[in-house]
This record gives C-alpha cells, structure tokens and sequence, in this order.
C-alpha cells in the first residue's frame, strides 16, 4: 500500500462558492494530493447537485494540473460550514499515477490501488435498490476496466440518504445491503470482504467509494474482532424484517471488521465503521460518552498485538472519523476523544447510524511499522 497522510480543513464563509475557493486555498495547491472528501450540508437534493457542480469546477480551477477526486457528503460536520479530509501521497519517482473521470490508479512496480472520488448514480431520486444498482454497474465497469477483480476491493464507503428510512417494506439500507450482496455473489471472497462503512446522509442518494489492491506476495487478509460477530456472519435476529415474511431472509452486510494491507514491515488498516455492539447486538445504552468508550475498545482491541500480532510494531492512528447522530452529542464525544486520543487526526460528523438505537459510529485508519 503507498502510504498516505491525512488532513483536516474547515471554512465558515459564505455563500457556498466563496466558501469552496476559501477552503481550497486553505488546502493549498500540492500536486501531492490525490483525493479530497468534502463534508456539508445542503437543505434538499437539488442543493446537493447544485453544490457537488461548485465544488467539482471550483477544485478543477485550483488543481489546473491534476484535479485530485472528490466526493460530496452530505453530512453536517460539527466545526464550520464545510469540512475537508485531504488525502495525500508521497510522491517519488517509480510512482505513476494514471487519472480518469472520476478515479485514480497509482502503480509503484509492486503494488496498484485504484481509487475512487464519489460514484452516484444518474438519478439520486429513483427507488434504493435502482440506485444502489446502478452505482455497481459503474464500480463494475472501472474495475473491468483497470483489470481489477471485483475481489480486489479492499475498502469500500457506502453514503446513503435517510439510511433507516422505509419507503413501503423497503428500508434503504436493507435494499442497498440486497443490491450489494448481488454484487459480490459474482466472485469468491475467500480471503475475506473489504473493509466498509454504511452510513447515513442527509441528501445525495446512494454513493459509493471504493479503493481496490493488488500485488503479488502482498499483504492483504481481512481482520476479525474477537469482540465482534462479523457483520457477514449475522443472525436473522438482528436483521430487518426477521419477523416479516416479506422482508425475511434480505442478505447480510457483506464486509469485514477490518482488512490489512501492506509489506511485511509496514502495513495499513482500513477500520470499518463501529459501532458500540458486542456479538451481534446493540449495547443499548443512553449515554454517547459511553457508547464512544466501548467503541472505542473495540477498534482498540482490533488492531491490537493480541488480535493481529506483528513483531516490534509501532500503532497509531492516522485517521479517526467520527459520525455523531445528535449534533448535541458533539462536545461531549469531542471531549472523551481528545482526552483518550490526543494525537489521531480525528473529524466529527452530524450522521444517522443504521441502528436507531446507536448514537455514533467510529471509522479509521491505523498504521503498523516494525521501525
């Protein structure tokens, strides 16, 4: 995996296009950066489009070399109006990076990663499981492409509107969880799923983003949590509609606790989104500061020696990014993390989980060196 670095940046201007060329120079210009996550909130989906153009031409101008990808989420972010998490690489000699429309590949001689900006589907108002179809059909056709393998993805972030919402006996997340695990039927995953996050948005329909690895002699195995049932692996019981004859039986959610990546002495892993569950069920308490702390412990004990031992290894976070679902909540999960995490780069979202009866969700990436 070619390392990577993270950052975070925040604008309070308005209107919204002032606000994106503001956010942008705070960004600077490096032609380092290869993707860049911008996190606001539009009021309907129309807005959304409208804003997704902005940030898309105003990114264009700033970047006249090469425009790094992007993704529009449309998720309150706690500080300021419009949140950016910038990704950026090394840049050396023997990487080359090949840029298309909406995604990336960046080939060092040992490895290739393709990477994604937002993937949305041609219409964000048509019905879920349309949506969520049609945005596969377009991972689909870039992995084929780039002559990826569908199993080749290692990390995937699934962006869906109103995430617990029923239109009928639809709930949006089952659908996308169903359109999903027709996708994946297509290959054998016997190394595992990827590492994944299905999380909730105010507008924008179904977006998809993924990166995907490959490279002989690699490492590249899933990650599972002793804590932890793996999502794949749920019961009935916990799944929506296990009583309804209708709604029984939907597929699970295809993707592993976490997945490592990387060379012998240096390895990254991709942390999918947890929440504060134990087995397979929810530890319904009310009270976010301590659904952060078991949280927490369980992306601790994830990435620790005991559950994924690597000799002499150093372990820190690189990227902590935490979904909220009451925005009241916010200081008081920023206040636990910056006590218990002082030096992760961390980012904090207005967010709808996809239980109800959970208050935050927790994403990241961790790093492992043997220096």
């Amino acid at each position: 995996m070619i390392p990577k670095n993270y950052s975070i940046y925040t604008i309070h201007e308005y209107p919204f296009e002032k606000m994106c060329q503001s956010l942008l120079l705070l960004i600077g210009s490096k032609s380092n950066i290869i993707k860049i996550v911008f996190f606001g909130s539009p009021q309907n989906n129309e807005e959304y489009l409208d804003q997704l153009h902005t940030l898309s031409i105003c990114t264009k101008a700033h970047f006249p070399e090469r425009t790094p990808l992007i993704s529009y989420v449309s998720q309150k972010p706690f500080l300021g109006m419009l949140n950016a998490e910038v990704v950026s690489i090394e840049m050396t000699s023997n990487i080359k990076v090949s840029v298309s429309e909406n995604y990336m590949v960046l080939d060092n001689g040992i490895c290739r990663e393709l990477i994604t900006g937002g993937i949305l589907p041609p219409d964000i108002s048509a019905p879920f499981s349309i949506q969520s179809n049609a945005v596969f059909s377009q991972v689909e056709a870039i992995l084929i492409k780039e002559n990826f393998p569908i199993n080749c993805i290692v990390r995937q972030w699934n962006y869906i509107e109103n995430i617990t919402m029923f239109e009928g006996d639809h709930q949006h997340y089952q659908d996308f969880n169903d359109s999903r695990s027709h996708f994946y039927a297509k290959v054998d995953w016997r190394d595992g799923y990827p590492a994944a996050t299905g999380i909730g948005t105010q507008q924008g329909g179904v977006m998809v983003e993924i990166i995907a690895f490959s490279g002989d002699g690699l490492i590249n195995c899933a990650l599972d949590n002793p804590l932890q049932i793996a999502a794949h692996r749920y019961s009935q019981k916990v799944l929506l509609g296990a009583d309804d004859p209708v709604l029984k039986n939907h597929g699970t959610p295809k993707f592993e606790r976490a997945r490592v990546v990387g060379l012998p002495d240096s390895q990254t892993i991709f942390i999918s989104g947890t929440a504060a569950i134990r087995g397979e069920s929810s530890l319904n308490i009310d009270d976010v500061k301590e659904q952060a702390r078991i949280t927490m412990e369980n992306i601790d004990r994830l990435i620790s020696p005991e559950n994924y031992p690597l000799k002499a290894a150093s372990r820190s976070y690189k990227l902590l990014r935490i979904y909220v679902k009451n925005c009241s909540d916010m200081e008081a999960v920023g206040s636990y993390m910056s006590i218990h995490y002082p030096n992760a780069i961390k980012i904090y979202i207005c967010a709808d989980v996809c239980r109800e009866e959970l208050l935050l969700e927790i994403e990241g990436i961790a790093s492992l060196s043997k220096s």
